[in-house]
């Protein structure tokens, strides 16, 4: 990544192999690391860490280092719910039958509802052997329990529950409206940029997905934060490049 100038991401082994070894082994103290930090590359380099949990090389028929099978949906729980670019297995969404497509669906529509960007903060509250608790984005837009223990009921003034499953369950966070405006026009309710409602909006709205980006949003930034975003999309913009060229390189429509 580094050797590229940050021109390039890459897959994060590192993340897949201490994740599915702590679901393996009911280990999940494995995933904070001495720093408090998610381990692998997503813990340092979150912006260019493509995380997953098979490919056609270490799943598939071939399994020369394949995700534990009943494990595999607290996998993507994680993966889908922490920074990253993540990505899903075709085999677990087309060939494992209807429940782990909807369970895996239900996981990526959460992720895009919560509008948790790609270095999304993690706060580690519980890492043992049968407890892996977080909660990610700042402020919070996604909670996430991994293990046999329960995790208990969080605010729900704050949290509405998402999906679940065996050995794992996700939070969202609450939103006043479920409306999304996709245009450049201004919002029905107005906010004053010096309100406390005002602020409120200007530190959640990097965490907001594209379609809530509008330019209302980006006059409640300051400049930190509109610099920030800039850094975002262009990192955003180059990886489209990239991805473009390789389709055309190889051939792809």
């Amino acid at each position: 990544i580094n050797a590229t100038g940050k021109k390039s991401s890459a897959f994060d082994f590192t993340t897949k192999g201490i994740l599915q070894e702590a679901c393996r082994l009911t280990q999940f103290w494995r995933l904070r690391d001495r720093e408090g930090k998610p381990p692998g590359l997503i813990g340092w380099l979150p912006q260019y860490a493509v995380t997953f949990i098979d490919n056609h090389d270490t799943g598939s028929t071939q399994r020369h280092w394949p995700f534990p099978d009943d494990k595999v949906l607290i996998g993507y729980a994680y993966i889908l719910t922490h920074p990253g670019i993540p990505s899903v297995f075709w085999d677990h969404i087309m060939d494992w039958g209807d429940e782990p497509k909807k369970k895996i669906s239900a996981l990526m529509k959460a992720r895009r509802e919560s509008g948790i960007p790609v270095d999304a903060p993690v706060n580690i509250q519980c890492a043992d052997d049968t407890l892996y608790l977080a909660e990610i984005g700042s402020p919070p837009g996604l909670r996430v329990a991994l293990g046999p223990r329960p995790a208990g009921q969080p605010d729900m003034n704050y949290w509405t529950n998402g999906p679940s499953g065996h050995g794992w369950r996700v939070w969202v966070k609450r939103t006043a409206s479920s409306t999304k405006y996709t245009s450049l026009t201004a919002s029905p309710e107005a906010t004053p940029i010096g309100s406390p409602r005002g602020r409120a909006k200007r530190e959640e709205a990097l965490g907001l997905g594209p379609d809530m980006l509008t330019a209302d949003t980006l006059k409640i930034m300051d400049a930190p934060q509109l610099q920030k975003l800039k850094e975002r999309l262009q990192a955003l913009l180059n990886a489209t490049e990239m991805a473009l060229a390789h389709r055309k390189a190889n051939g792809y429509r």
